[in-house]
């Protein structure tokens, strides 16, 4: 018994170390320095390995440096769409071979692609072996991985998912098409090769998903596709149209158009469920419809994929087609029917965004009819800043927009809960016009330093007051001399004419309109 409690404890110092024993004090086993059958206080025998392989480094798209959230350029999809979303990602660090290692390697990898050339000639008693060919074609993208090769990986990826998809294998063509749009995001090629491969192959992926009936995984992958192709432009520059185009169709694959409030916001394309030729238009619309019901996305974090696409948009200035990624969201979560807090959030950015396109009229209406109608938003944080928001820009009080948006308001719970892009876009609200982004945004704002409303009715005081200085110690101008008698007369009736033709112009001096009343 003894023992077996001592091979406990060794085995318990082997994997956790000396501390989780030293810690315990009881049920760990002995803990003593002079324990024989510690296997900390034996000596490391071992001979050091050989160093056939350089240090890790990151080769997949996936790795991300300190500086990617500083970085002023779009980076790839995989990237912005990268973590809960996916469904499985790649390890980010990998050895690259050397050497003598790395030439076996690659020498095993020419053998696997000349197999699978083999497997897909046909002879006179065989025929190709597609299945065969992927297997092949996978190892050498594997053995090409190890050794560091990214466009040999790539190009091999492309084969085996093209021999996966003509035996209906589905899934793991998408798998390696993926793989390769990745690959092509870090490759060494041009910036708008890049973006087209990228597009290229994700699409590919999204029709594999679309094969075997995964709408959602096809969305998504349709999404990447279509930011494929801002790869490497500045985050502030506007978006092509072409690109936006992509991106809405995207969206669009998620939520159907007739299922979004917000399609009127769409800037570009038109919705595949219209049919424009149709003569029965009412009868056109409800088969959209029901179409439309069938083909919404309601998968796990499906609406986290639409919010990032609007983030991304805001980040652009293109507000419209950012509401209109966010009422596709939207429709998606009340669809699930389940989600209230997320389904807060977004209501609240609709908001935002709509009072920061100008529309405070609009914004109002879709807080009363829509928002205020969902029981659980009424008692929330979001709705609270939501209405103080939409009171502020009606009555078109900047003191109260203020203290509603103000880091230290009674607010602050549910703008520590925003996006960091539409935190910035609540403060760029105006009270009356279009958000614009001001020019003292990218100075560092001292602490201590009043807000906007602060420093411009500190402005106005002090302009007021220098005028009224100004006005003290100016000399006193020469009066006009005071008019007596004739001259008195003439200038009166000189000034009710004047007046009689501006109101003549205004329409306000009709005399056959007036009432004659009789206060007798």
């Amino acid at each position: 018994m003894a023992n077996y409690k001592r091979d406990v404890a060794a085995n318990r110092d082997a994997l956790f170390g000396d501390a989780i024993g030293k810690g315990t004090g009881k049920s760990g086993g002995p803990t003593s320095r002079g324990s024989p059958r510690s296997t900390s206080s034996r000596p490391n025998t071992k001979p050091a390995p050989r160093p056939t392989a350089a240090a890790p480094r990151p080769i997949s798209s996936t790795a991300s440096s300190p500086d990617d959230h500083i970085s002023s350029f779009t980076p790839g999809p995989s990237k912005i769409f990268g973590g809960k979303i996916s469904a499985s990602r790649h390890n980010n660090l990998l050895s690259i071979l050397t050497g003598q290692a790395k030439i076996d390697k690659m020498a095993e990898a020419q053998d696997h692609r000349l197999r699978a050339q083999k497997a897909m000639t046909r002879g006179v008693f065989s025929r190709p072996d597609p299945i065969s060919a992927a297997n092949y074609y996978k190892r050498a993208a594997d053995a090409y991985k190890q050794c560091g090769e990214n466009r040999l990986e790539r190009l091999h990826r492309i084969a085996s998912g093209d021999c996966q998809m003509g035996q209906d294998a589905n899934a793991s063509a998408a798998a390696d098409y993926t793989r390769a749009a990745e690959l092509a995001e870090v490759s060494e090629e041009t910036l708008e090769r890049k973006r087209q491969e990228c597009h290229k192959l994700h699409l590919d992926a999204a029709n594999a998903w679309a094969s075997m009936g995964e709408k959602g995984r096809a969305a998504e992958a349709t999404m990447k596709g279509a930011f494929g192709l801002i790869m490497g432009d500045e985050i502030g520059k506007a978006i092509d149209e072409k690109a936006l185009t992509s991106i809405e169709q995207a969206i669009e694959s998620f939520v159907p158009d007739p299922l979004n409030r917000k399609r009127n916001y769409r800037r570009t394309g038109k919705s595949i469920y219209e049919d424009e030729n149709a003569v029965d238009v009412e009868g056109a619309r409800r088969v959209g419809l029901e179409l439309a019901k069938q083909n919404i996305i309601t998968d796990a974090f499906a609406h986290e994929t639409l919010f990032l696409v609007g983030v991304e948009l805001i980040k652009r200035r293109h507000y419209e087609s950012a509401l209109y990624a966010y009422g596709a969201g939207t429709a998606s979560l009340e669809a699930e029917g389940i989600a209230t807090v997320s389904l807060g959030r977004a209501y609240l950015s609709e908001t935002i965004l709509t009072l920061a396109m100008g529309d405070t009229v609009a914004a109002s209406q879709d807080f009363q009819r829509v928002h205020l109608q969902r029981t659980s938003y009424l008692s929330s944080r979001e709705c609270a800043l939501a209405e103080d928001l939409i009171r502020a820009c009606t009555a078109m009080d900047l003191d109260a927009l203020d203290e509603a948006r103000s880091k230290t308001g009674p607010h602050r719970s549910a703008m520590a809960n925003l996006d960091p892009a539409l935190r910035q876009l609540v403060g760029e609200i105006r009270v009356s016009g279009r958000a614009k982004k001001g020019k003292s945004e990218s100075e560092p704002k001292a602490v201590g330093v009043p807000s906007s409303g602060e420093e411009k009715r500190s402005t106005r005081e002090v302009s007021v007051a220098n005028t009224q200085l100004s006005r003290a110690s100016a000399p006193n101008p020469p009066r006009a001399p005071e008019l007596t008698g004739s001259e008195l007369q003439q200038s009166l009736e000189e000034g009710f004419a004047e007046m009689d033709d501006i109101m003549n112009e205004m329409g306000l001096n009709d005399d056959e309109e007036d009432d004659d009343f009789d206060l007798t």
